[in-house]
């Protein structure tokens, strides 16, 4: 996207400045998934999409979890808690 509107950076740039956004949100990405563990009742989404490598595509897939204890909020009142998604390479597909 950089390219196409004639900003050259160099990979490693981008690489570094992805790798210190997942540093600063991995707190956060903590606290959900233990939030997502505590719930009696998780929903699972396992979706195919593609994952990009310099010169040539591979199959991944999107794991999506979302918690949901329905009685758990009606009784606490707490809105239900998340895990986040998660995205690897496919093993077979």
């Amino acid at each position: 996207m950089m390219a196409a509107k004639g900003v050259d950076i160099e990979r490693s740039t981008l690489a570094r400045s992805a790798g210190y956004a997942a540093a600063l949100l991995d707190p956060i990405y903590n606290r959900i998934r233990e939030i997502g563990r505590t719930r009696t009742k998780i929903h699972t989404d396992d979706t195919r999409l593609p994952i990009l490598a310099p010169g040539k595509t591979h199959k991944g897939a999107l794991w999506v979890y979302v918690a949901d204890d329905a009685t758990r909020v009606r009784r606490s009142r707490q809105s239900p808690g998340i895990a986040p998604p998660w995205a690897a390479p496919a093993r077979a597909l």
